[in-house]
């Protein structure tokens, strides 16, 4: 048997807490005296911005303790979300499909398809370096299902992500053509309002989810 120990999050529990912290840093920016030095502001609001990701991690925060055996996938709850009930989970391997990892700047999430049109799967904040064995975990598994023997002789693929579908392809060259067509203007017509910094984080954006749509399972 192997086993690992997993930070994950619950959306829906982040959610109450974002806004307060947000709306608790949108009114403190509000309170910044207008005579600061530029850069003392722009820092000042910087970490205003970007403080409430620490408390929205941490208080949506659970833990799994994730058992491979030659029968089973276990998730075991190490510790409980707030107010939650969840029960421990275990499934048969040949009730197991495909699994995916998908990556997405901060919220990643694992995914096992199963039979049934069921599927299960949690979610983890990666703003900041999470001290657990996920990455173990991720590394281990496919030797580990090679290893397994199921009753029907087929064997459990790495499935696709949502980025690597042919519809989020479609979507993602849209958005190329539109951010192209914006930097297209933005050159023609210097005083049309768009700045070179909101360029920067579009196309930053759309690249990275291009490299996430071409990625090798």
């Amino acid at each position: 048997m192997k086993s690992y120990e997993i930070n994950i999050n619950s959306n829906w529990r982040a959610i109450p807490v974002a806004i307060f912290f947000f709306g608790l840093s949108i009114y403190l920016m509000t309170l910044i005296p207008r005579d600061w030095p530029d850069l003392v502001n722009f820092g000042t609001i910087a970490i205003l911005f970007f403080s409430p990701i620490i408390p929205v991690t941490i208080l949506s925060r659970g833990k799994i303790r994730i058992e491979l055996t030659e029968e089973t996938f276990r998730a075991i709850w190490v510790k409980r979300f707030f107010l939650s009930n969840e029960q421990n989970i275990e499934l048969g391997w040949n009730r197991i499909i495909d699994y995916v990892n998908q990556e997405d700047r901060g919220l990643d999430s694992f995914r096992l398809t199963l039979t049934n049109n069921q599927q299960f799967k949690f979610y983890r904040y990666t703003y900041f370096p999470q001290k657990d064995d996920f990455d173990k975990f991720l590394s281990q598994l496919p030797g580990f299902i090679k290893s397994v023997n199921l009753a029907d002789e087929r064997t459990i693929e790495q499935g696709k992500t949502e980025f690597q579908t042919r519809s989020f392809k479609w979507v993602l060259i849209g958005l190329t053509v539109l951010a192209i067509g914006l930097l297209v203007n933005t050159v023609m017509n210097p005083n049309s309002g768009t700045r070179w910094a909101t360029l920067g984080v579009i196309f930053s954006g759309i690249l990275f989810y291009w490299i996430q749509a071409n990625r090798k399972n």
